[in-house]
């Protein structure tokens, strides 16, 4: 039907909500794929606000001949949230806890709310919401529902479908209907549903509700007169196919009064598995469980060469003399008193020893909270960490989520094995042991024909295998595109038709979610990362040393499981302050995948489309490191922009703030220039000019110049005749603290010069490069690290440390330039010989904290706000600060948000200032006004204090001038 003629036979009410869908390709783009492997293409986006919105989405997508998928969070690994037609997303504005009974324990609740809020909602009744799968901060308890999800706690909890008390419903003609525990508000849909129970009442018995885990398929037992004709529960699992859920009412539980957790370690993972099912026993709520290669693979990561080496099984003290452990469970013991959890977790260890087989080799109990959530996250982050094997391989999902009678699993995941090695997969286990879940990512080339063809042989010959042990295509995650055609190789052809008259009984147009369950899509059908990806892979100016200098590679390591989508930690900042996919890490990834494809996006590198995903990313770093596979979507962006602008002209905001390193350097090589720029800047008719000229935001105040360099500074100094015992450093000119805010750098020269250091700082024109990568002038930020390891060559090849000031150069320095010049091999010996001033520092800290002639520095006694730098968060450490503060009597409290919003050069660019304000508001302006009188603000970083200076104009101090003002003078 042509655009013309559908609105014509649209309502009023549907034509006004069509102006809201998003139809752009950038949005498009970004909803192209969830979790999973697979790719589709919506032709629409429809943020749900209301019920009412649901049915105009509902009547458009009749009028436009589109199918219709329901998304939440877009967690789902099965592909159950994506569709060729319309979107309804129901995270951004659809996600209102209605009501919370704490005496029914129930709660009422829209389908796009997050499981965290829900729990975080009911715990103040003492209640929880029992499902807990590893996206629980992200995922929603909708999607949850549809795919019946469980979680590490479904030992005591159960499924979400054991969690469901009623479900509204929308079907395809507008009409909502209300399913509970006893049927649904509809006499005609009941008589349907009983007529095809009763008419399959054998296959129900036999076929359904083996062990709690059996998900795949409809779960149509809950029908039977001895289940109650729930329904509701029946619904469950879905999948989005049958209608769309516009409110629930799920039951909450009451959390444990205390908790323990005993981490077991095996020999093998498959030692793992046999014992799971033996030490199921009230009291146990988890039994959660793990192979030794995960840990490896999360070794892998930058800055996680430690992981895990609290672990159990990692010594030398192992019984049996087994040298180290290759799996664990963890097991969480609830009670009404610690000493009883505590008591169940000992039970629970001795039973694991005592094992006649594949007992466990050791084993600790915790009852620290911090203690077991370091543990418990090593668990959390499988989903994202195994999706790189330990040498960088990838590693795919599809059949991430079989599962079996719990006795039966280590049988089962040892012919799981010899299936991957026969085909010449690899892949790491993790899973819910208890429940004999198992989830794995394998070793998949799914770039290639051939690739495709063993994917599609190891695919049906995993579903033979799960069910010659009685076990499930799915045990929590659905079937979706992943699976649905392999549902005739667990199933009967009389059950299969069950399935299909089911869906009818809701759905008998097929508008929701088709290709799922019933008439499936091929399992092999238009994946993301499958032949055609690469038609336009470019090479990087970066190295991508982990990707094998393939920026698709790169850009796949996003399998989607949304940790960018969280509100908590640090990513993703853009996603935080607008709840918008495109502005998500995850987004992005997907916009510069399609970019990569050149379909959707046919412009490739010179896309609009890509550019506008990108504009809003801080390129702060966040995701490097918290992301689970370390995306890196800074340096993705600077390469974009690097080839998007190749013979263009650039905005003026990337000469004037890309290059503000040579311009300041310019401007201080001729006396008086900074002073007189200042004086006439104060003129408001001046600063809108040079605003309006250079490109700069209008709203953000102008940056100020310091009078003279710091170079110039340390030039004029007598420099001290006095022994320096502690040796020479390099305190590292940046072009911040060189020309524009010259502070931190003196004091943190006098505070060297006062430990016993001898301080040079070089001379002439030295940049790391930073303005130029963060602008993707990558040729120019070349260049200028050339020059520079040029000019540091002497000064390294002496030994030198080169103490940073400045966390987003040091990072660059330390972490970067070896990228930008892999073939130099002074950018390594410079990224070495790297240190950050705090670093330093902490070193001279006395065991005692007590002042002396060696640390002359006296107790502040005051609190503090401390911002620490978006950088040296995600690639630094923050540790050798908080330990010196806490030596000079400061109590920090840490800004927990991450990026202050300003970003060095993007606060700055037209169009950014309100979200930029919006991130500061969060946390650091509202924790700066409101702190105690004496406090001081900490930002080590330039752009943190230029933020905290206009937004609560408050001078925040580096941590050098904090040590200044410690210094025991006389």
């Amino acid at each position: 039907m042509s655009a013309q003629s559908s609105i014509q036979t649209l309502s009023p009410e549907a034509n006004e909500m069509r102006e809201r869908l998003r139809t752009d390709l950038t949005t498009r783009a970004a909803y192209i794929s969830d979790a999973s492997i697979f790719r589709r293409v919506p032709q629409a986006v429809l943020e749900v606000r209301s019920e009412a919105d649901i049915a105009l989405g509902i009547e458009y997508a009749k009028a436009e001949g589109l199918s219709i998928t329901s998304r939440g969070g877009g967690t789902s690994v099965a592909g159950n949230a994506i569709g060729e037609g319309l979107i309804l997303d129901t995270s951004r504005y659809f996600n209102k806890i209605l009501d919370i009974d704490p005496e029914a324990k129930t709660a009422r609740i829209q389908p796009g709310v997050i499981c965290d809020q829900l729990r975080d909602a009911a715990a103040e009744y003492g209640l929880t919401y029992g499902p807990d799968p590893s996206t629980h901060s992200r995922c929603t308890v909708g999607g949850m529902v549809a795919n019946n999800a469980c979680g590490s706690h479904s030992l005591a909890w159960g499924t979400a479908a054991d969690n469901v008390v009623s479900m509204k419903i929308m079907l395809g003609d507008g009409s909502v209907v209300e399913v509970n525990s006893d049927g649904t508000s509809s006499e005609e849909l009941d008589g349907k549903l009983k007529a095809l129970r009763d008419a399959n009442l054998k296959e129900l018995r036999t076929e359904l509700g083996r062990f709690a885990r059996q998900v795949s398929g409809y779960g149509m037992h809950y029908l039977l007169p001895e289940n109650g004709f729930n329904v509701a529960k029946a619904l469950s699992g879905s999948e989005g196919t049958c209608g769309v859920i516009t409110e629930l009412v799920v039951r909450l539980v009451e959390k444990p009064k205390h908790t323990a957790l005993a981490v077991l370690a095996f020999e093998t993972v498959f030692d793992a598995a046999a014992a799971a099912a033996s030490l199921r026993r009230p009291g146990l709520a988890t039994a959660e469980g793990m192979g030794g290669d995960l840990l490896d693979a999360l070794r892998s990561r930058p800055g996680q060469q430690d992981a895990g080496s609290n672990l159990p099984g990692m010594g030398a003290a192992n019984r049996g003399g087994v040298a180290k452990a290759g799996g664990w469970l963890f097991c969480e013991t609830a009670g009404q008193t610690m000493e009883q959890a505590r008591s169940i977790a000992d039970e629970l260890v001795q039973s694991a020893y005592a094992a006649q087989t594949g007992a466990a080799i050791d084993a600790v109990v915790v009852t620290d909270h911090a203690e077991a959530r370091t543990l418990w996250k090593i668990r959390e982050a499988s989903a994202g960490i195994v999706t790189r094997l330990p040498d960088g391989g990838e590693a795919w999902p599809s059949w991430e989520d079989s599962a079996v009678p719990p006795e039966n699993l280590a049988d089962y995941l040892r012919d799981l094995y010899a299936l991957m090695d026969t085909h010449g997969l690899r892949g790491i286990p993790f899973g819910h042991f208890g429940e004999g879940c198992v989830h794995v990512r394998i070793s998949f080339d799914l770039g290639t024909e051939e690739g495709m063809a063993i994917f599609r042989q190891f695919m049906e010959q995993a579903a033979d295998t799960v069910a010659k042990h009685g076990g499930s295509l799915s045990g929590e995650h659905g079937d979706g595109r992943a699976r649905s055609e392999l549902l005739t190789r667990m199933y009967s052809p009389k059950m299969m038709k069950a399935f299909a008259s089911f869906k009818a009984a809701f759905d008998p147009e097929g508008l929701f979610n088709p290709g799922v369950l019933v008439n499936p899509e091929r399992i092999d059908e238009s994946l993301r990362p499958g032949p055609g990806q690469r038609s336009f892979e470019l090479t990087p100016v970066h190295a991508l040393s982990r990707d094998k200098g393939s920026l698709v590679n790169a850009v796949n390591r996003c399998v989607g499981v949304g940790l960018c989508r969280s509100d908590e930690g640090a990513m993703c900042p853009s996603f935080q302050g607008t709840h918008n996919e495109v502005n998500s890490t995850r987004g992005r990834a997907r916009v510069l995948s399609e970019m990569f494809r050149g379909t959707t996006l046919p412009d490739a590198y010179k896309s609009e489309e890509v550019k506008d995903a990108l504009d809003l990313c801080l390129s702060c770093k966040a995701c490097a490191s918290e992301c689970p596979v370390n995306v890196d979507m800074a340096t993705y962006k600077s390469e974009f922009l690097h080839k998007f602008y190749e013979g263009r002209i650039r905005p003026m905001a990337h000469y004037t703030m890309g290059w503000l390193p040579k311009l300041t350097h310019w401007m201080h090589q001729v006396p008086g220039a900074a002073s007189l720029a200042n004086t006439v800047l104060r003129f408001e008719a001046v600063q809108r000019l040079v605003k309006k000229v250079g490109g700069i935001e209008p709203t953000r105040k102008m940056i100020t110049f310091s009078g003279e360099s710091l170079q110039r500074w340390a030039a004029k100094r007598n420099e001290t005749e006095a022994a320096s015992p502690q040796g020479t450093v390099v305190l590292w000119p940046d072009s911040f603290n060189n020309h524009l805010d010259t502070g931190p750098g003196e004091a943190a020269v006098e505070v060297l010069e006062t430990l016993g250091y001898r301080v040079i700082i070089p001379e002439g024109f030295v940049c790391c490069g930073l303005t130029w990568h963060s602008t993707g002038q990558l040729d120019t930020a070349r260049k200028v690290i050339k020059h520079t390891l040029d000019v540091m060559e002497p000064l390294v090849k002496a030994g030198y440390p080169v103490i940073g000031l400045e966390p987003s150069c040091t990072v660059m320095l330390g972490h970067e330039i070896t990228e930008l010049v892999p073939e130099d091999p002074r950018a390594a010996a410079l990224s070495a010989a790297v240190v950050p001033f705090a670093d330093l520092i902490a070193k001279h800290v006395p065991a005692d904290g007590k002042p002396s002639a060696s640390w002359p520095f006296e107790q502040l006694n005051v609190g503090a706000v401390s911002q620490v730098h978006c950088h040296e968060r995600s690639q630094g450490d923050h540790g050798s600060s908080s330990a010196v503060l806490r030596s000079i009597g400061i109590a920090e409290r840490e800004i927990e948000t991450g990026c202050c919003g300003l970003a060095g050069n993007w606060g700055f660019e037209p169009g950014h200032a309100e979200l930029s304000r919006s991130l500061g508001e969060r946390e650091l302006f509202p924790a700066i006004r409101n702190r105690a009188q004496d406090d001081v603000v900490l930002a080590d970083g330039f752009s943190c204090r230029t933020q905290i200076a206009e937004g609560t104009e408050v001078r925040g101090m580096h941590l050098a001038q904090v040590l200044l003002k410690a210094k025991i003078t006389g």
